[in-house]
Parts: C-alpha cells; sequence; structure tokens
C-alpha cells in the first residue's frame, strides 16, 4: 500500500475528494477543516500534514494532523490504518493522540505502539448522530437568533466555558480567534428569553454535503429549561436551510442527558468515537 504525506491542503482536498463522498460522516471533520482553508480562506496551521493511502491506484484511506491537536482519522480498513501508521512514525512525526471513528482510532494506537514505543490512554468517549427528521422542541420560551459582532465576548468566553469542561489535556487555542471567525461566517447562534441570552450552538457551513453542530453550551444556571436542545434544534434548521445535505454532531458518552436530548430532537446514532493521547 502506498501512503503520501502532503502539506499542501489543496492538493489534498483533490486528491482526496472521492472519499470524503463516499465516507461524509466519519470524515467530516477532515471535510469541514479542509473546505475552511481551501473555500473560506482560513490560515492553514503551521505542521499540518494529510495523509492519502491507495492500493492499486484506488484511495482507500486519508488522516489528518493539525498541530496541536491529535491526529483524525475516519472509518479505515485495519490495513490502511497500520499503513498511515507506518508511514507517519517513518517521516518521524511525535503525535500528541489520535481521534476519530473508534476502531480505526483503536488499531492505530496498537500499531503506534509497535512502532514507536508509545501507548495511549483513552481520554474521551464519543458518538457521532446524524439528524434525521428534526423535531423542534415545544414549549421552550424564547427565540433563536444568529450571533453579531456584538455578541463576540459572550461568544468567546461561552467557548471558553465550553473549553473548560472538556478533559483537562484538550488543547489550548485561539479562541478569541475561533469566536470571531465563527461569527463573523454565521456559524453562532443564540437563544434568547425575557432579553436575556441563555444558551448558544454552533454549526459549520455545508462540506461533502455535510454540516456540523458544535459546540453546544449553556450556562450552568439556565440548564434543565430545554434551551440546549432549541438552540440545537435552530443552527440545525439553520444548516439545513443552507443547503447541508446531512447535520451531524458528536456527543460524549460520559453525558447521558445530551445523548437523549439529541434524540429527542431527531438525531440518530451514526458511530463511536475515541479520543486517545499517547504516553511514554
Amino acid at each position: 500500500m502506498d501512503v503520501r504525506l502532503i502539506d499542501d491542503v489543496s492538493d489534498f482536498a483533490t486528491a482526496a475528494a472521492s472519499f470524503l463522498q463516499r465516507e461524509p460522516f466519519s470524515a467530516n471533520v477532515i471535510a469541514v477543516h479542509v473546505d475552511g482553508i481551501v473555500r473560506l480562506g482560513r490560515p492553514q496551521l503551521p505542521g499540518s500534514v494529510w495523509a492519502i493511502a491507495e492500493e492499486n491506484g484506488e484511495l482507500v484511506g486519508i488522516a489528518m494532523q493539525t498541530p496541536p491537536f491529535a491526529l483524525f482519522l475516519p472509518h479505515l480498513e485495519d490495513a490502511a490504518t497500520e499503513s498511515i501508521a507506518e508511514a507517519l512514525a517513518e517521516a518521524h512525526f511525535d503525535l500528541p493522540g489520535v481521534s476519530g471513528e473508534a476502531s480505526a482510532v483503536k488499531r492505530f494506537a496498537v500499531t503506534w505502539e509497535r512502532l514507536v514505543g508509545k501507548s495511549s490512554i483513552k481520554r474521551r468517549a464519543m458518538r457521532l448522530y446524524v439528524l434525521g427528521d428534526l423535531r423542534l422542541p415545544e414549549a421552550v420560551p424564547g427565540a433563536a437568533r444568529r450571533a453579531d459582532n456584538g455578541d463576540l465576548e459572550l461568544v468567546q468566553s461561552w467557548f471558553r466555558a465550553f473549553q473548560d469542561e472538556v478533559p483537562p489535556t484538550a488543547p489550548a487555542i485561539d479562541l478569541a480567534g475561533v469566536a470571531q471567525r465563527r461569527v463573523s461566517q454565521g456559524e453562532v447562534w443564540l437563544w434568547q428569553h425575557d432579553g436575556q441570552t441563555v444558551s448558544l450552538s454552533g454549526v459549520s457551513a455545508p462540506a461533502a454535503g455535510v454540516a456540523r453542530v458544535g459546540p453546544v453550551y449553556t450556562p450552568p444556571a439556565s440548564r434543565r429549561s430545554g434551551y440546549g436542545a432549541a438552540v440545537t434544534a435552530a443552527a440545525s434548521q439553520a444548516a439545513v436551510n443552507a443547503g447541508a445535505t446531512n447535520v451531524v454532531l458528536y456527543t460524549d458518552l460520559a453525558n447521558p442527558t445530551s445523548n437523549s436530548i439529541y434524540q429527542a430532537i431527531g438525531y440518530v446514532p451514526n458511530h463511536d468515537a475515541e479520543e486517545r493521547d499517547f504516553v511514554s
């Protein structure tokens, strides 16, 4: 099997297009990131690398690593997963971890330990849901609106609060820049009640036909009132209106409340995912 490591995102976008089309859900993180750079003009993170695995001229696998984040893997056959690991090890990449579709992540972690001697620790177990028939929550007071520049301080602080609630080894990122970019591109929705903003949901522009919801954040004082479900439904509807063929979101399996809420508004489980950190 041949594996090419590519540092030009435009070249990768061309080479990976058919895989992104046939694996739209598990590869959505890659599709959204690549689309953001190629089509929307977002900066490419220094040191980023994309992998293309081919067998007998057929594209059988892709992967993405954008420092400081873990390597991301969609659903792959074992042989493609192992070949990508071998190519990255041979190129002396020092990966902080691996995330993505659960079976590919587990196979990569086992292979990486054999190749470079680093074991892995599961940081988070997740599930990817795909929107079926959207059911708007009833009797939730308030209304949704798209965030604008006047909301930047709030959006940034809530992005930070969301980040603080995820596992402590999550890499630090420029949340001010992320908030500015996502608000300016219309990717943040807010739920308001009685003149107060009570919940937030992000949603990406469709890439390969698929939009991804997240993050979803409600301050503790406003939880258990249905606001998170309502703003998620509003963001999901906005994605459909923007032309998304499908809408997806990830949940933390350690949070049964969020999993039940998203199913209640029409999301259906698609596959499990994991995040793993590599340790010496």
